[in-house]
């Protein structure tokens, strides 16, 4: 059964947030952004939301 719980995942490789996203989709709503501006966005729209988020350790929040 699938968990009211949200989670973000936040990383510039496609491949990375499908294969996390791919393991928790069971469990979680799972939600991805491909950059910190998404992420950002994704954020204010969910606000409290969002239980967990997945953050790759080197993107760009704005170039």
């Amino acid at each position: 059964m699938k968990s009211q719980n949200k989670i973000l995942i936040v990383d510039d490789s496609e491949l990375n947030r499908s294969l996390l996203a791919d393991m928790l989709r069971d469990e979680y709503e799972v939600l991805e952004a491909g950059n910190g501006l998404q992420a950002i966005r994704l954020l204010e729209f969910h606000q409290f939301e969002i239980s967990l988020i997945f953050s790759d350790t080197s993107f760009v929040v704005c170039r």
